[in-house]
Formats: C-alpha cells, structure tokens, sequence
C-alpha cells in the first residue's frame, strides 16, 4: 500500500541497509528496528512523542513490519498530522532563552 503523499519512507542513518523509518515532513513517526543483528523486527509506533506515549509492535519480517506500518500511518494520518502541527505551533510561540 502506497503511503499519503506527504508521509515518506527513508533511512535513519546513511548507513542502514534499508529505509526503515516514515517521516512527516521530517519528522519521524515510525521506526522499524532490530534490538541486535538478526533479531526480530519492531515497529515503533509514534515516535513524535514523549517515550512514555510512544508503543512498540512485533513484526515477523521487515516487510510485514514494512506493510504493517503503512496501514497503520493510513489509518492514523489525521491525528498525526494534527499532533505534528500542534508541536510546531507550540515551539513557535515558545520565547527562545534569554542568554545573558
């Protein structure tokens, strides 16, 4: 399943074998991981949050995660886009730190 035009797969270092993160404008919302080399895979899910509202899936293979991960930002692009907004509009009236 093709994801939204303005969600986008790609990598999370230059050196990953694979694009294994989606992004919203730049800002990550999935990542796909290995705990160690040849583990099983993990989707974490909402990584635009704080870590404690973030959650992590199981998936069998990369591809399934791959797959996976695509229905869940189809089923959830409006509040990630909304979520998203609402972050950059609370950092732009946000007064920068006043240094001395």
């Amino acid at each position: 399943m093709p994801l939204p035009p303005d969600f986008r797969w790609q990598r999370a270092a230059a050196t990953a074998p694979e694009k294994d993160v989606i992004a919203f404008e730049g800002v990550w919302v999935v990542r796909l991981y290995q705990d160690h080399w040849g583990g099983p895979y993990f989707a974490a899910l909402d990584q635009h949050l704080p870590r404690e509202q973030q959650t992590c899936r199981p998936c069998s293979t990369h591809q399934q995660g791959r797959a996976g991960a695509e229905l869940w930002i189809e089923r959830h692009q409006a509040r990630l886009r909304l979520e998203i907004q609402q972050q950059r509009r609370l950092i732009a009236a946000t007064p920068s730190p006043k240094v001395p």
